[in-house]
């Protein structure tokens, strides 16, 4: 599954017994702010560079190429390259190789946000994290992860850990 995934920009998302497949898209609505209303008890944010940040995409007698310039020129040419000979079309190959570069955009932001229980959070989702002691205002990011955590205790609570990821 995890190969057949690859080839396409979307996510598999389960929603109880139903898994759908749906597409992060970058023009994504915010769906939740965390920070400023909801607050944030622990975070941690890290931004680092793309492991690639040009990719070559190889198709039956077409090629599909898509930079980050900005990376290109900080860290120069990280190269990926990607043959699929059932690629037909340039628009096809265009597409896979801006899929496989938007997929190291999202992931060079990541981090983890740990707040209190919010019911109505998904996978997925678009957020605003707003936490000034790192100087983050409304930086928006994608909930990758999920995880509940009951901590027993003097006060005994759920707390939700939130996986981050870029949009």
């Amino acid at each position: 599954m995890k190969r057949l995934l690859e080839k396409v920009p979307d996510v598999l998302l389960f929603q109880g017994r139903v898994g759908s497949l749906t597409e992060p898209l970058a023009a994504d609505a915010t769906d939740y702010s965390y920070g400023t209303d909801h607050v944030i008890t622990q975070g941690r944010y890290r931004s680092s560079v793309q492991d690639y940040n040009r990719v070559q995409v190889f198709g039956s007698g077409d090629v599909g190429e898509a930079f980050t310039w900005g990376e290109v020129d900080e860290v120069f040419d990280r190269l990926l390259q990607v043959h699929d000979l059932n690629l037909c079309t340039f628009q096809k190959t265009q597409d896979r190789a801006n899929s496989a570069l938007r997929e190291q955009l999202m992931a060079a932001l990541d981090g983890e946000i740990n707040v209190s229980v919010n019911c109505g959070q998904e996978l997925f989702d678009v957020i605003e994290v707003t936490d000034n002691a790192v100087g983050l205002a409304a930086a928006k990011r994608r909930v990758m992860g999920l995880e509940l955590r009951y901590s027993r205790g003097q006060r005994p609570e759920y707390r939700h850990v939130l996986s981050l990821g870029g949009v």
